[in-house]
């Protein structure tokens, strides 16, 4: 990492002093759509859009690039998929002024079950860096989740890009707040919770970053996941406030931009969210500090331990797909026993046991999910020239008024007259010159306001 921000060891690769911006394929290809054609195109639409012009540079190719590993260990790119093969597709994404994330996995699977790069760190590292990869997310699917195992893997791929030459963009993927503490010896950014597909999760994973803001500095960055959109049409989507919501949030957070969504049949309203040069500006501050928050109603938050598909983490179209095969399976069962009742009693009795099994872990998979509070918050970063951007959001399912009377200023580091400028909209209040903020109204279910306070002295 930079040397502005090193642990013992560290990814000296001399990238990530600000947050990541781009696009990621997760949330729009899945896995049936990752071919070369349709990144092209997504490139082409990230100039078309001026995206690329605002900053949006990195395009990451999620999950389902890779088919096998060959003789020597290296990966080997879905053929059919990419019949020119990455190289080609990466020098093109290239010659559009763009740069070219991959996805790997520290297991022996990624989460797709593809080939990962556990025990392979260095062939993949030397490849990624061959094929000028300027970004790598690595996965933790199929591999342990204890802690010094993890922090040992993730350092091994540390290690190898290090080696391979190349200034690699290094996104940890672990979707835990205990990586946090140590994130910055390892990666540029790193997870800190489960994926964003729904509002919840956006909750989720706000509540969890609120305590990791002294992890965060310039060169290594907090993640709580990609931006989601609205498109009806992609497998994870928010509501057009929500999303307003969510980039708000990541700018106040120090969070890295990355659009997980429909990029080509994006909604006129996400684009306009995406392109607001004064939100982006506060999310790209060069000052580096995450926001903290200085207000809530919000009960206490203590985040859970994720692993791979626990009901609390479990991505809610994984969550679907087992309640279906569960309660398919639980019929079944029951049917069976019905009709063995008789001739089998006890494989009767072994299958209700079955049945009920099905039908209880259901139960517990819903249970778990992630739920929102009705409670709202005031979020406070400071910025380089000495203003402050304070972000207010609505997380209940009610209209909400909030202020942040003079304590809430102190909490921000407010102590003189400011001035109150509304970054979503680009233009000056009706606050005037103002020791506090008073009287914010706050929409259901996502309602927010950003605004950026600059001392009168500034």
């Amino acid at each position: 990492m930079l040397c502005l921000f090193v642990g013992p060891v560290g990814l000296d690769n001399g990238v990530g002093l600000r947050p990541a911006m781009g696009y990621n394929t997760w949330n729009d290809l899945r896995c049936e759509g990752v071919t070369a054609d349709a990144i092209d195109a997504i490139a082409v639409a990230m100039v078309e859009l001026g995206l690329a012009k605002l900053g949006y540079a990195y395009l990451n190719v999620d999950d389902c690039w890779a088919t096998a590993t060959d003789p020597s260990g290296e990966l080997v790119a879905d053929p059919a998929a990419f019949p020119d093969g990455l190289p080609a597709l990466v020098e093109s994404v290239h010659a559009r002024g763009l740069r070219f994330g991959l996805y790997g996995d520290r297991g022996w699977k990624t989460c797709a079950f593809r080939p990962g790069s556990g025990g392979l760190e260095p062939a993949h590292a030397a490849q990624f860096a061959r094929w000028g990869v300027d970004y790598l997310k690595y996965d933790s699917c199929w591999a342990s989740n204890d802690h010094d195992a993890a922090f040992e893997q993730y350092g091994a791929m540390r290690d190898a890009l290090n080696a391979s030459g190349r200034p690699v963009l290094y996104s940890l993927c672990g979707w835990n707040a205990w990586y946090a503490p140590r994130g910055a010896e390892l990666a540029n950014s790193w997870r800190i919770a489960a994926d964003c597909d729904e509002w919840a999760n956006v909750y989720v994973a706000v509540r969890t970053n609120e305590a990791l803001g002294q992890h965060a500095a310039p060169g290594g960055f907090n993640d709580p996941d990609m931006l989601l959109g609205s498109d009806p049409t992609a497998p994870a989507h928010l509501t057009p406030r929500q999303v307003q919501a969510q980039f708000s949030l990541w700018a106040v957070m120090a969070a890295p931009l990355l659009i997980g969504s429909r990029l080509r049949s994006m909604p006129a309203s996400d684009l306009a969210t995406y392109s607001n040069p004064e939100v982006i500006a506060i999310n790209q501050d060069a000052l580096g500090r995450q926001g903290e928050v200085v207000w809530s109603n919000c009960p206490p938050y203590a985040p859970r331990d994720n692993w791979w598909n626990s009901p609390w983490s479990m991505p809610r179209e994984v969550a679907v797909a087992w309640t279906s095969v569960l309660v398919t399976a639980a019929m079944l069962s029951a049917t069976s026993a019905l009709l063995l009742r008789r001739r089998a009693p006890r494989t009767a009795r072994l299958m209700l046991v079955f049945a009920a099994c099905c039908t209880g872990y259901v139960g517990w998979i819903w249970c778990h999910r992630p739920r929102l509070d009705a409670c709202q918050q005031v979020w406070a970063r400071p910025l380089e020239d000495g203003s402050h951007a304070l972000c207010f959001v609505n997380f209940a399912p009610h209209a909400a008024v909030v202020g942040c009377d003079s304590a809430c200023m102190a909490r921000a580091g407010i102590r003189s007259p400011v001035t109150v400028r509304d970054a979503v909209r680009q233009r000056a209040t009706d606050f005037g010159q103002v020791r506090q903020v008073d009287a914010v109204h706050l929409p259901a279910d996502g309602g927010s306001e950003l605004y950026r306070l600059t001392p009168l002295s500034v």
